[in-house]
């Protein structure tokens, strides 16, 4: 290891905060990578993949397991070398007192941008964050040279590779590793059916279907509560997902962002986090669905994340874990109290008729000249980085297609799937 991982607490934005930490976080004040290292930014979902590939998971060895001098890293998406909480401390905040209670306005609360030093001896930017400004966009406006690797679901397009040529002076290649797949997650005990197919999705997130019984063949016996559709932030990437794969479900429908966020019964909360429906109350928790990354879904189960304890206190008098010093530091946290519907499905079918579900693509993006590069990454060896970690037409196989790479995806929770997408965008026939 050459970096270790803290803990960041995701939030749950239904006027309260949930206690689920899903990411691990290097901590990049401790750690600031040297100029030969391998630097990658962007996504917060794919971040877990690059995390186990750059140093490994349990007993499944990493890049960097190795000892090779010059290192993977991955920065997450979260957490702040200055120092600072991601929100505006709330009892910092002006409060309204009713019936005995103090309250504050939401509006009051306000997202920081984090910071980080992406390369040893340098000032703190603002953190690359998301898969399309922290990844893509991010790679694309990087004439610094400080980021290497761009993690992002999205693909890229003629504009995104002119807007490279000209910041940077040379084109991007696409190299997918892996596949995920965004389903409807919906409590365990819930009023939903079995499976919704992407006609009624699409339905309720306009607020055209509120109620169970609205739905052609339902059966249940609480047809006419209203459904919670919780919609995700509007700068998430698995929101970007959801809209796309509605839209390609739905062909035609002119499915847009504002068209997903329509419902008058809709929550916003956090993307990628259980606690989204098991923290709300009873009487919405069963009736509540959201977009949910089945790869997450795995990666909670298999005790990789950690539960923290600020449920337990309160924001006067918090009650947070003591790593080792508290017995509860190490509570793995898990996926328990939601499910997925139709989770074992995997193909996408572009019709309304059809289950809700669309893949979506785990994608390193990385510069052409980097790609054609003739000096040497590790000594020692020929290979420069991106043929050492990601793509090598004419030689060994990139790490993240050997045996060792794919074991770690699929650790990761997600399905390990190989291609690459040159400069026109145009997938690449690989032998």
């Amino acid at each position: 290891m050459f970096h270790r991982h803290t803990s960041l607490a995701a939030a749950t934005v239904a006027l309260t905060v949930g206690a689920l930490v899903l990411s691990h976080s290097p901590a990049e004040a401790d750690f600031s990578p040297q100029p030969k290292d391998v630097v990658s930014t962007g996504s917060d979902i794919i971040q877990n993949s690059f995390n186990f590939l750059a140093d490994g998971y349990h007993e499944l060895p990493g890049y960097n397991t190795a000892g090779n001098r010059y290192r993977f890293v991955n920065f997450d998406s979260s957490g702040d070398a200055q120092g600072r909480s991601a929100f505006t401390d709330p009892r910092l905040l002006p409060t309204t007192d009713v019936g005995g209670e103090k309250y504050i306005k939401q509006s009051d609360l306000r997202l920081l941008n984090p910071t980080i030093s992406l390369r040893a001896g340098q000032d703190l930017v603002v953190r690359p964050s998301g898969g399309g400004a922290g990844g893509r966009d991010a790679i694309l406006n990087d004439n610094l040279g400080w980021i290497d690797v761009g993690r992002s679901p999205d693909p890229l397009n003629a504009n995104h590779q002119n807007t490279a040529q000209t910041n940077l002076g040379t084109k991007l290649y696409r190299i997918q590793i892996a596949t995920d797949r965004q389903l409807i997650a919906a409590a365990t005990t819930t009023n939903a059916p079995a499976t919704l197919d992407a006609g009624t999705i699409l339905k309720i997130y306009k607020g055209e279907i509120t109620t169970w019984g609205q739905i052609p063949g339902y059966s249940g016996a609480n047809a006419a509560e209203t459904i919670i559709p919780l919609i995700l932030p509007t700068d998430a990437g698995m929101w970007n997902t959801f809209v796309s794969n509605v839209g390609k479900q739905n062909p035609g429908a002119g499915v847009t962002s504002g068209t997903l966020r329509a419902n008058p019964n809709s929550i916003q909360v956090q993307q990628n986090d259980p606690t989204a429906i098991t923290n709300l109350p009873e009487a919405q928790r069963r009736n509540a669905i959201v977009p949910f990354p089945r790869g997450r879904f795995r990666t909670l189960n298999s005790g990789y994340y950690t539960q923290t304890k600020e449920l337990e206190g309160t924001l006067a008098v918090p009650k947070t874990n003591l790593y080792n010093s508290d017995p509860g530091h190490r509570t793995p946290a898990n996926a328990g109290g939601i499910q997925l519907l139709d989770g074992d499905s995997n193909s996408d079918v572009a019709s309304p008729t059809a289950p809700y579900g669309g893949n979506f693509a785990y994608n390193a993006i990385v510069r052409e000249t980097d790609l054609t590069s003739t000096t040497p990454w590790q000594p020692g060896s020929t290979l420069n980085w991106v043929q050492a970690l990601f793509y090598n037409p004419d030689g060994p196989a990139p790490f993240v297609r050997t045996p060792a790479g794919e074991a770690l995806l699929t650790a990761a929770g997600v399905t390990p799937d190989y291609h690459v997408f040159g400069t026109d965008n145009a997938e690449i026939e690989l032998g």
